[in-house]
């Protein structure tokens, strides 16, 4: 498991809120000790340890991702820009777009299209843009979101329902569950799942798969294999 934070990110390119220690940083130390996260054979793991997004800082967010669909990726796709992903996302969601139909939503999009076919992950065809198959260019299986708190679970509830705009699971972290809260029924109407230091755990559901639910789900798709490259090159 590759753990990226604002220790170890040097030069990625990536940004991270920088780690002061205390009780909450020591229980997201204990859930990354425990290995709750099951790492199925030929995929790998890498954890971002408070990244910085459009949405804020999730404390943890878990990529797991298919290592053999990830080495047919061209080298030109290290170089996508953020504002690429987000085309990329709109073909996958939208369909084959002209280019006239991709200018009305982002503009200037040619640099970025241009991008993407180096990348082979798109391609013109008959007048239309169209995406390569999802299977070969999305590595990632599960994105999951941690968000720790050690008293207001309140307002974890809230940010780990935030995080599912671009995780496949989304989960809350607290030392210990309120005497009388409806913390596990609250998580249960929201489809989130409640990791409890002091009480037995839940484990994930791996049993579907993380189709990107935004560009920030290619974000950490792309990511997460920029890391393992990087540590590769050093």
């Amino acid at each position: 498991m590759q753990i990226i934070d604002s220790f170890s990110s040097g030069s990625n390119g990536f940004a991270f809120r920088r780690r002061c220690g205390g009780p909450e940083d020591q229980l997201i130390d204990w859930f990354l000790d425990q290995q709750f996260v099951r790492i199925p054979a030929g995929y790998r793991a890498t954890v971002f340890r408070e990244p910085r997004l459009a949405s804020g800082f999730p404390d943890l967010v878990i990529v797991l991702w298919n290592e053999a669909v990830a080495q047919l990726w061209r080298p030109a796709r290290a170089s996508l820009a953020a504002s690429d992903l987000r085309i990329m996302h709109f073909l996958v969601s939208a369909g084959p777009q002209t280019s006239g139909a991709v200018s009305s939503v982002f503009p200037n999009p040619q640099r970025g299209l241009a991008r993407l076919e180096e990348a082979g992950m798109v391609s013109l065809h008959e007048g239309r843009w169209n995406h390569s198959s999802l299977e070969t260019i999305f590595a990632a299986t599960q994105i999951i979101a941690i968000e720790a708190k050690m008293k207001e679970w309140r307002e974890a509830l809230a940010q780990a329902h935030l995080n599912t705009w671009f995780a496949s699971h989304s989960c809350v972290l607290v030392p210990r569950i309120p005497r009388n809260s409806t913390l596990l029924q609250d998580a249960r109407d929201l489809d989130l799942t409640v990791f409890a230091q002091e009480q037995s755990a839940c484990a994930i559901n791996h049993s579907h798969e993380a189709v990107p639910r935004s560009y920030v789900s290619w974000l950490f798709n792309d990511w997460a294999w920029r890391a393992a490259e990087n540590a590769a090159n050093q």
